[in-house]
């Protein structure tokens, strides 16, 4: 039997000129699991208004994260699919975005493989970051020449994973030339509403964060959210808002940490640690030090390994 993994991100701008961040936006702010609203009320406000005004608005960002090779999410993400490999060197390895290319059905035609397990690139699940994989996923494996579909659970407790950041947080800890008064966890933030299952995805969130800060000692630390767009209530607290809160409570030096992103992206390269960074060095704090996410390390490839084989053997347990 021919074994795949295909590991599944959400995708990005072909390039960072307005049209392509156009089509991307158009995809995937037309996904009812990320933005909720009625269609009817929607449509008109991304067409006539997004649409037309947050392209060039965003654009410089983009601009300003875009690596020679392309973008850091795509570049990174390719990365991982080739030490993944390095790690399963019988299985064959692809990757697909969600919203953008390679798609997940031409992703899963190229494979060409009798089983496949489907890895979402979110430690912790959402509907608005996997729902839509899941919906496609549905498509495809009805369909005659579509292979057998095992669907990774969330692997926010991931030994690996868990590891991995554990190791981090460690080697900043030991090698900063002053203790840190605290470590933020900044996770993406979801709109408290019951569609979007806040409650569980907090829950995950959390549970990580303790995993990982059971091989910590000593370091005072909170969760936050971050990337709220649209109206409406979304899990707090904010990042932003603390970030302009903490050095009025003593917090100067601060160690940040994304543990929902597996790669850069401008949620993490701008809005974290361009935006953040300079809310809280304005408010007065003086070392802002962000962890970024395994992107073309190595051991990203060892994590996804232990995802694939962790959700192979659940599936035989069944």
């Amino acid at each position: 039997m021919n074994r795949g993994c295909l590991i599944v991100t959400l995708g990005t701008p072909a390039s960072p000129n307005p049209e392509d961040i156009k089509e991307f936006l158009r995809r995937f702010l037309s996904d009812p699991s990320v933005v909720d609203m009625p269609r009817w009320l929607w449509k008109p406000i991304l067409n006539n208004i997004v649409l037309r005004v947050r392209p060039r608005k965003i654009e410089p960002v983009y601009r300003s994260v875009w690596m020679p090779q392309g973008s850091p999410l795509i570049v990174h993400t390719q990365a991982q699919a080739r030490h993944t490999v390095q790690q399963l060197p019988h299985i064959k390895v692809g990757y697909a975005t969600t919203y953008m290319t390679p798609d997940i059905e031409t992703a899963i035609r190229t494979l060409a493989v009798d089983e496949l397990v489907v890895i979402p690139l979110y430690p912790q699940y959402a509907p608005s970051t996997v729902a839509e994989i899941w919906r496609q996923l549905d498509r495809i494996e009805h369909q005659d020449w579509a292979p057998r579909i095992l669907r990774a659970d969330p692997w926010n407790l991931n030994t690996e994973y868990i590891r991995w950041y554990a190791h981090q947080i460690q080697h900043h800890i030991q090698h900063s030339h002053q203790s840190f008064d605290k470590i933020i966890f900044s996770y993406h933030g979801v709109p408290q509403r019951v569609v979007h299952e806040p409650d569980q995805y907090r829950q995950q969130c959390e549970q990580t964060t303790a995993a990982i800060m059971n091989h910590i000692a000593g370091v005072d630390w909170e969760i936050t959210y971050q990337s709220k767009f649209g109206p409406g209530a979304w899990l707090q607290p904010a990042t932003i808002d603390r970030m302009a809160q903490l050095p009025s409570e003593g917090i100067h030096r601060i160690l940040v940490v994304t543990p929902g992103f597996f790669a850069s992206c401008i949620e993490t390269l701008d809005e974290i640690d361009v935006l953040n960074r300079q809310t809280y060095i304005d408010a007065g704090g003086t070392e802002f030090t962000l962890i970024p996410p395994p992107n073309s390390d190595k051991a990203g490839g060892k994590i996804l390994a232990s995802v694939y084989h962790a959700t192979v053997e659940q599936n035989l347990l069944h």
